[in-house]
């Protein structure tokens, strides 16, 4: 096998090794999955819509560049400018590496989205304003969940 070869079935390998890792939910999955982590029924919906416009429901998902040179990670776009360390060890204020979110356990993310929320609620009063896609797509759309 030549060299080029090698690289390439490498590169391949740990290419569905690192998706393997990810996952890309539905609407009514990631509700009941949300609904089964205790968040309150009149929240799921919007939870589900910021999830739907920041990474269409992808664990995987990382945002390109924000303008602070900081970048979003996982299904719901957690900035590693307060929130989680891009290198190294967990840290920062969810004590994660941002690595943590972009697997298929979204646990750990909406567990951090709710220290986003806590804290954005107590300096802006809405916990959703830290998402940018919330008064844009989500705000008021308590329906966003019917029929699942």
């Amino acid at each position: 096998m030549s060299s080029s070869s090698y690289v390439l079935l490498c590169s391949l390998v740990l290419a569905v090794s690192f998706l393997a890792d990810a996952k890309v939910f539905n609407k009514c999955e990631l509700a009941r999955k949300l609904k089964s982590m205790g968040f309150a029924a009149n929240e799921v919906p919007i939870w589900v819509c910021i999830a739907e416009n920041e990474s269409h429901y992808n664990t995987a998902a990382v945002g390109n560049k924000n303008t602070d040179k900081s970048k979003d990670h996982g299904i719901i776009q957690i900035n590693d400018r307060y929130w989680c360390n891009e290198s190294g060890s967990a840290g920062k204020a969810c004590n994660k590496r941002c690595s943590d979110f972009r697997n298929d356990d979204v646990t750990d993310d909406f567990e951090c989205a709710r220290k986003i929320f806590k804290e954005t609620k107590r300096l802006r009063g809405d916990g959703f304003a830290a998402w940018t896609v919330y008064n844009q797509k989500c705000k008021g759309k308590t329906g966003f969940t019917n029929g699942c």
